[in-house]
């Protein structure tokens, strides 16, 4: 599969996966609404199996992913493997707290779930680190303060919260329920840093739904704190469905990363950070996703606030807070994201220009080597018909030349047999000058020698150089302009198409030449009353060495081309009557002309 179809379908298949995401979390969301309506044994049933099988599903595929990438030797496998650790903690810690909540009926602090809890931050903390690793150097050292800042942010009133409500326990349990807030806070810094790395530069849907869930697992981490503190939690709490969130954002990013990694080798090789999908990833997916969270969130706060703990003004100040803080992370990242965007779309729009300007010189130079290989390539092809039609006015001078050797000794110039040798002599000679002309015309690209002349007057000395039969007529305009040129330039143009005109017109007829002028333009046309030009040939007479005439080196008219593009002007042909037009600018810039392409 070719890359843009392979891009194509990859946001094809992110904008499916999105929507399908998105579905998943409203229909968790709409089961968790039905708390209101069931007591603790009913809603039993749904929390049990929630916790049991979504915990078990991104362990199964943490564990797979780790397991094929392995076998790949891919660089992520390692990252993997202590994700499907920590993951299998996290089923552990769940299964654990479901017996006490459920079974046991006992809430002891720490219990072994907790235990398990704790256990399994190390193992995310190393899973993220060693996702960054590929783009650690990339990251600003003011995106580690940011993160850092606002990861303390977060921990310093948990902290306290968290130790006031342990003081004059035990140790051990004081360290573990200190540990969830500085585990939480280390754990949310390399994800932050991931996302604002991500406003930046380029990186998969995957790892997007990657950051995401661990920022929203985190940030249920403090609101689950707070709740446990002030005695408001229970089953069915929102920071269960905020949980839910996180897993399920989890195992559609595995679910994405698994059919990378189910792609052949040359495609396969797809990090989390990619050039394939670039910012694309944070606006087309990023936005819609962060809002559709952030509204089930307030939804279901909401819902909790009035038909839940209504009366318990702390526990709503707690719930609004956790609601704050969460509101508080997304849009300090929103924020960030539309100040890069200005940047990025900035940066991208200098990178477009240098691309182009980088295509200009490029597309210049490659032209430049064309004409050249063409010119070469005629040079080539007309060296051989050279050969061929030099060959015979030669061939005719010498067989002159050994007939008047062989004439009697008495024989004199003024002989007519002698003078009829002497100007075959002649003609073969004119022959060979005119093909030399036009190869010289053609092949030589000298810089042009501007004056400024009469139109008029140029074509009229023309006129005075062609020998013009008594049955052609030739008309001039009296219309007269003046205009910069090479005169001995044009003045081989200006011949070059009288005398085509003449040999046009087998039996005599009319030459006109009109000469006008249109805004800073000069205009000249060259009328015959001939055959005309065979409609299949239109585009091909101003070709290198075409031509229909038996003698003919089909250079003339790309020498008359050559030299009006020269001059920064155009030449054109049309039939009925016969017309060769030519357009020149009345001023001719000295610099335009210093840039005209050499032509070897």
């Amino acid at each position: 599969m070719s890359k843009p179809n392979l891009i194509n379908k990859q946001l094809n298949d992110n904008k499916k996966s999105l929507t399908f995401l998105i579905v998943t979390l409203l229909g968790f969301t709409a089961i968790y609404q039905l708390r209101p309506l069931l007591d603790d044994q009913q809603f039993m049933w749904i929390s049990i199996p929630t916790y049991a099988i979504v915990p078990g599903i991104l362990t199964a595929y943490s564990s797979i992913l780790a397991i094929k990438l392995h076998r790949q030797k891919h660089f992520q496998a390692k990252g993997f493997l202590v994700f499907a650790i920590g993951a299998a903690f996290w089923f552990i810690a769940e299964q654990i707290w479901q017996l006490y909540d459920h079974v046991w009926e006992g809430d002891p602090f720490p219990s072994e779930a907790d235990i398990f809890y704790v256990g399994a931050y190390p193992f995310m903390i190393a899973f993220l680190f060693i996702s960054l690793k590929p783009v650690l150097k990339s990251i600003n050292w003011k995106v580690w303060l940011f993160a850092i800042g606002l990861s303390f942010s977060l921990l310093l009133p948990s902290l306290l919260a968290a130790y006031d409500d342990m003081e004059g326990e035990e140790a051990f349990a004081t360290s573990i329920a200190l540990a969830y807030p500085i585990m939480a806070s280390i754990q949310v810094v390399p994800a932050i840093v991931g996302i604002l790395f991500l406003t930046k530069r380029s990186a998969n849907f995957s790892w997007m739904l990657v950051l995401f869930g661990f920022i929203i697992y985190n940030i249920s981490d403090t609101f689950f704190l707070f709740a446990e503190l002030d005695g408001t939690y229970y089953d069915g709490h929102p920071v269960d469905l905020l949980y839910v969130y996180s897993f399920v954002l989890l195992i559609f990013a595995f679910h994405i990363r698994l059919k990378i990694a189910n792609l052949p080798s040359s495609e396969n090789k797809a990090m989390f950070f990619s050039e394939t999908v670039q910012f694309e990833t944070i606006s087309k997916f990023g936005i819609p996703l962060t809002l559709a969270i952030v509204s089930m969130v307030i939804l279901v706060s909401m819902v909790d606030a009035i038909f839940i703990q209504e009366d318990e003004t702390l526990s709503s100040q707690s719930l609004m807070l956790g609601v704050v803080a969460m509101l508080g992370v997304f849009a300090v990242i929103v924020i960030t994201i539309n100040k890069n965007l200005s940047r990025l779309v900035k940066m991208r729009t200098t990178e477009l220009v240098e691309q182009r300007d980088n295509l200009e010189n490029l597309v210049e130079e490659k032209t430049h080597e064309i004409l050249k290989s063409e010119r070469l390539s005629a040079i080539g092809e007309l060296s051989g018909r050279l050969a061929h039609d030099l060959r015979n006015p030669l061939s005719v001078m010498k067989m002159s030349l050994d007939l008047i050797k062989q004439s009697p000794a008495d024989s004199k110039i003024s002989d007519p047999t002698v003078t009829k040798r002497i100007d075959l002599i002649e003609k073969s000679i004119d022959r060979i000058s005119h093909q030399v002309d036009d190869v010289l015309g053609y092949v030589r690209n000298s810089p042009l020698n501007l004056t400024n002349v009469s139109l008029k007057e140029l074509v009229e000395n023309s006129l005075e150089k062609v020998n013009v039969p008594e049955d052609v007529k030739v008309e001039i305009s009296k219309k007269d302009v003046k205009i910069d040129c090479d005169a001995i330039k044009l003045d081989a143009v200006f011949i070059n198409l009288i005398v085509n005109s003449i040999q046009a017109m087998h039996d005599g007829g009319k030459i006109t030449i009109q000469i006008s002028e249109q805004d800073n333009f000069a205009i000249i046309k060259f009328s015959d009353t001939g055959e005309g030009i065979p409609n299949e040939n239109m585009n091909k007479i101003f070709e290198p060495l075409f031509t229909t005439k038996q003698k003919g080196t089909g250079l003339g008219l790309a020498s008359c081309k050559n030299i009006v593009e020269q001059h920064q002007g155009e030449i054109s042909v049309s039939n009925n009557p016969t017309t060769f037009s030519i357009m020149l600018p009345k001023v001719l810039s000295v610099q335009k002309v210093k840039l005209q392409p050499k032509q070897n």
